[in-house]
């Protein structure tokens, strides 16, 4: 009886679009686990009879004495950004249980910003450790790290994750599995079979009301000298989720973040204004306003240079003022 008068309240009208903004609110609240795939966990090994792993002493590296080495573990990862959260300064800390480790971090394969090695502070029982503040890791992107720790205790390691909120890292040996949603046997069964149920309903208006709410189109560029992020977005502004009113408005957005080591030469092709400059790791707002019709995603000439705009790519903006 009281499932019975819980479904009825929630038919009764309004309260159908204050139970799906609840439902997207408490999701977007939740915790984001990234995966750290681990490509490699293996000991290095001459495997040839009669050789042994060895290294220089000394600081003369012709003449140095050889120090034989019983143990090398070599560890290869892959932090990959699958959340929907822009990860903007993370820090990332690896720990292993050996004093001798040799560590590198790769650029992301996608903002190309270098990581930042910093002062790592280390907690028992592990015993040495290195860690990197990472500038810009959006959704979708990947850093690698390669490790070599001399005569480790064990194969284990810790690895935690900083200045990101919501988002965690979870380890993976390989790939990680695609993750599927399992309700049965739990007591939410019922109000997600009304959300299904409801979605099928007006799957139409909540799709298309949705998609209004929020679009991001990010244009990479990183050629001729030059690392940037054209990054242009538009929002449903004051808009209820089910809303079958004409009049509504969006506010769009668009700005340039230089991610390179050098500042960059801008200039729109179609402008007669003179260009502009963005520093290195720096961020120029191009547009930002409201309109009361719906942005339409268009390709523009942007001309862009280390010394001059002397080169020109095509990037993607919502409709804005005329450059």
């Amino acid at each position: 009886m009281e499932i019975l008068k819980m479904l009825l309240t929630i038919l009764s009208g309004g309260a159908c679009g204050a139970l799906i903004n609840e439902f997207l609110h408490r999701r977007k609240a939740r915790m984001q686990p990234i995966p750290l795939i681990e490509r490699v966990n293996r000991l290095v090994s001459s495997g040839l009879k009669g050789f042994v792993l060895a290294r220089r002493i000394g600081t003369d590296n012709k003449d140095g004495d050889l120090e034989v080495i019983q143990r090398v573990r070599e560890y290869q990862f892959t932090l990959r950004n699958s959340s929907y959260i822009h990860l903007h300064n993370a820090e990332v800390q690896f720990e292993f249980p050996s004093k001798d480790v040799e560590g590198r971090a790769e650029r992301p394969g996608r903002s190309k910003t270098t990581p930042i090695q910093l002062d790592a502070e280390i907690s028992e029982p592990w015993k040495a450790g290195y860690r990197w503040r990472v500038p810009e890791l959006p959704p979708g992107d990947s850093i690698d790290f390669t490790f070599r720790a001399v005569d480790p205790s064990s194969d284990e390691y810790e690895v935690a994750l900083y200045n990101c909120g919501q988002v965690v890292i979870e380890k993976s040996k390989g790939e990680p599995a695609a993750k599927r949603l399992n309700l049965i046997g739990k007591p939410e069964i019922i109000f997600y079979t009304f959300i299904v149920a409801f979605v099928a309903f007006f799957g139409f208006v909540m799709f298309k009301s949705i998609a209004d709410r929020g679009r991001q189109e990010v244009t990479v560029i990183d050629w001729a000298g030059c690392n940037l992020n054209v990054t242009t977005s538009s929002y449903l502004v004051n808009s209820k989720l089910f809303s079958f009113s004409q009049s509504k408005t969006w506010s769009v957005i668009s700005d340039v973040t230089n991610t390179g080591t050098q500042k960059c030469f801008l200039k729109w092709e179609s402008s007669s204004e003179d260009g502009f400059t963005v520093d290195s790791g720096s961020s120029d707002v191009v547009y930002s306003g409201y309109m009361n019709t719906k942005p339409i995603l268009a390709p523009v000439k942007l001309l862009f240079g280390p010394d001059a705009p002397g080169n020109k790519a095509t990037v993607m903006l919502y409709q804005r003022v005329k450059p």
